[in-house]
């Protein structure tokens, strides 16, 4: 089995046991500051500095706007030399506001798609699923989410897709005391990101891999600490 690499020190081992199987589809959920896209774009940013070529697909941020973040973070696409490209679909979203629904759809395929010929990717962020699902009007939810995700495994690339979880999630602890989506069941992979209480005032970032089909990997949380680069250590204390 083929295995895609993070780049993300202490995630892809020991937590993924070697990295996530080429080709899944990876759900990457979490509230809102969880870092869940900055986490996504870091592994398309880590592979493209190496020659591999990264497409970031963005519903809401603007291109402009997720560029200033991700340079703030010491992540510039400009040194990835050619091998990330931004898709900002949020900008297509303001000119076609009549393109809904299905027809938004198939225009979202459509450019994703097409660059591939002129833009061979390997890695694909789709930031995020919830946006999709409101501008494509998903009403038969999971025969849906199947039909994408089926898509998006025949693109040939490994894909990460944002799935954002309702900030009272964080109360609940595990994943399982709140996730409903039924995305979960179709994904081949789920990393859940979390903001857990540490002491009285405090506040710690967390991510555990909570399934990865075809991998013997780490179910536990670890911290996720961001320093000049990401990094997942086991929690102390």
């Amino acid at each position: 089995m083929a295995l895609e690499l993070t780049h993300v020190d202490g995630l892809d081992a020991p937590v993924l046991a070697g990295g996530i199987p080429r080709g899944s589809v990876v759900l990457f959920a979490g509230a809102p500051g969880t870092m869940k896209s900055s986490l996504a774009f870091a592994a398309l940013y880590n592979n493209a500095l190496k020659g591999r070529k990264g497409l970031y697909i963005s519903l809401e941020q603007s291109r402009e706007s997720l560029v200033h973040h991700m340079k703030g973070l010491g992540m510039d696409p400009e040194a990835a030399k050619g091998n990330l490209s931004i898709l900002d679909l949020g900008a297509l979203r303001a000119k076609l506001e009549e393109a809904r629904g299905p027809a938004w759809l198939d225009l979202f395929k459509m450019y994703t798609q097409t660059l591939k010929a002129s833009f061979p990717y390997e890695f694909v962020v789709l930031d995020s699923l919830n946006a999709l699902e409101i501008l494509a009007k998903f009403e038969k939810h999971r025969r849906e989410v199947f039909e994408l995700f089926t898509w998006l495994r025949g693109l040939g690339a490994t894909c990460f897709v944002i799935s954002e979880l309702p900030p009272e999630s964080e109360a609940g602890g595990d994943y399982r005391s709140f996730a409903n989506h039924r995305e979960d069941y179709l994904s081949d992979g789920i990393i859940h990101l979390k903001l857990a209480k540490r002491g009285d005032f405090g506040v710690q970032r967390q991510v555990r891999v909570v399934k990865m089909r075809g991998k013997r990997h780490s179910t536990d949380y670890h911290a996720l600490v961001f320093d000049h680069g990401f990094r997942v250590t086991r929690i102390l204390g």
